[in-house]
């Protein structure tokens, strides 16, 4: 027997851009981050979220991860990168990944504010961080492709979309955990290589704005479908 998953108030629904990271959450800040390139993409259930530090190695030239440098292959498995199921109990928000570029051993919840209709606050429970969101984008239609192991790989609000490789068969979970300085490049490269593409919709077709794969950033792809899969 199946549920089904709970749908979120259509208030969080749209393409969030990240425009401050602080910590902590509350004043004298320690940190601030206003040029890590963040995208949010909430359908009604599913999530997508990708992150690129405006401070990268530089990928000229490069054309996959087989041509990536030990120092390239470290950054790209030290990305934050992530896919799944979003819940909402009040102004409490969780999101549980279920595809992970870097994953951790803590449970990622925040707690919400609307600040206006597209502004949103987000605030650790503990009060680790603070991060503000504007929304690019709300309306148009949605549209959902799973593997047959039941993971995204196309979630699509309206012009906006993020596509998603996942990693195939590979060393085992202990890999993810491991800091990438301690991995070798082989399993650097298995690590990397779940593929999280945002990509904008243009008149010739689907143009990849951000990648976890810097090489690919700038390309346009004609077919929507990007990955097999079934529409759900």
């Amino acid at each position: 027997m199946s549920v089904a998953w709970p749908n979120l108030p259509t208030a969080y629904r749209g393409v969030w851009k990240r425009t401050l990271y602080a910590e902590p959450s509350a004043p004298p800040h320690t940190q601030l981050d206003t040029t890590t390139q963040v995208i949010w993409l909430q359908t009604s259930s599913w999530h997508a979220d990708l992150r690129l530090p405006a401070e990268r190695p530089d990928f000229t030239g490069v054309s996959g991860l087989a041509g990536c440098s030990r120092e390239q292959l470290i950054w790209l498995a030290s990305l934050t990168a992530f896919a799944g199921l979003t819940q909402v109990e009040g102004e409490l928000c969780s999101w549980h990944r279920l595809a992970d570029l870097a994953p951790s051993l803590e449970r990622d919840v925040g707690a919400m504010r609307f600040l206006d209709t597209n502004a949103l606050e987000e605030r650790h429970p503990y009060g680790h961080y603070l991060e503000h969101w504007e929304r690019l984008a709300s309306t148009g239609e949605e549209h959902l492709i799973l593997n047959d192991r039941g993971l995204p790989t196309w979630m699509q609000l309206g012009d906006h979309a993020i596509a998603i490789v996942h990693r195939p068969s590979g060393p085992g979970v202990e890999a993810l955990f491991t800091p990438p300085e301690r991995l070798d490049d082989d399993t650097l490269r298995w690590r990397a290589s779940l593929r999280l593409d945002y990509l904008c919709r243009e008149t010739d077709g689907w143009r990849v704005t951000l990648s976890t794969h810097p090489w690919r950033e700038e390309l346009t792809c004609r077919h929507s479908v990007l990955t097999e899969g079934h529409a759900s």
